[in-house]
């Protein structure tokens, strides 16, 4: 039995997201458009130390053009966290899976409560991307130690649905 495909990517973009957390952003190495994914889907990164992990995608679906995903530098990794932050730069290709989803959406639902603490927000981000996108009502709360090491912030901040957004601090 095999697993899913794999596809070569470029890390366009590395940027510090908050204290100890990266985004990566992925295009494909041609510079066509990647496999679609759905709210909720993450990929398998294939790492310069061997190792693989996976990770969600936090971009909105929509978009074919790039995968953004957050990584977390763990002060207990076992090597995956602590490749992200040291190995990947700006210009490294990269192997990674097709996307795929074990934690989808429901699209029954009436109204979406997206709950999130820490890195936990990635694929939330997505979910509150389609959801602005197709009308789906929301509210997005995200929990983290403070505003310091919350990735995102920003891009939430500067989002059309900044307003059903909401952040938690520990300190306050």
């Amino acid at each position: 039995m095999s697993g899913p495909a794999t596809l070569q990517v470029r890390v366009a973009a590395k940027r510090t997201e908050a204290q100890d957390i990266c985004s990566l952003e992925l295009v494909a190495t041609d510079g066509g458009a990647l496999p679609a994914f759905t709210a909720g889907a993450h990929i398998d990164v294939h790492l310069p130390n061997g190792l693989m992990r996976q990770y969600s995608l936090s971009n909105a679906p929509s978009e074919t053009n790039r995968y953004v995903i957050g990584v977390l530098r763990d002060a207990a990794s076992r090597g995956g966290s602590t490749a992200v932050h040291d190995l990947v730069a700006e210009g490294s290709t990269l192997t990674i899976s097709t996307p795929r989803n074990l934690f989808p959406l429901d699209s029954a639902a009436p109204h979406h409560l997206l709950l999130a603490g820490g890195i936990g927000i990635t694929p939330m981000l997505a979910m509150a991307e389609h959801l602005a996108a197709t009308g789906g009502a929301f509210t997005l709360h995200h929990c983290s130690r403070s505003q310091a090491r919350t990735a995102f912030v920003e891009r939430l901040a500067a989002a059309p649905f900044a307003a059903h957004a909401h952040h938690h601090f520990d300190d306050g």
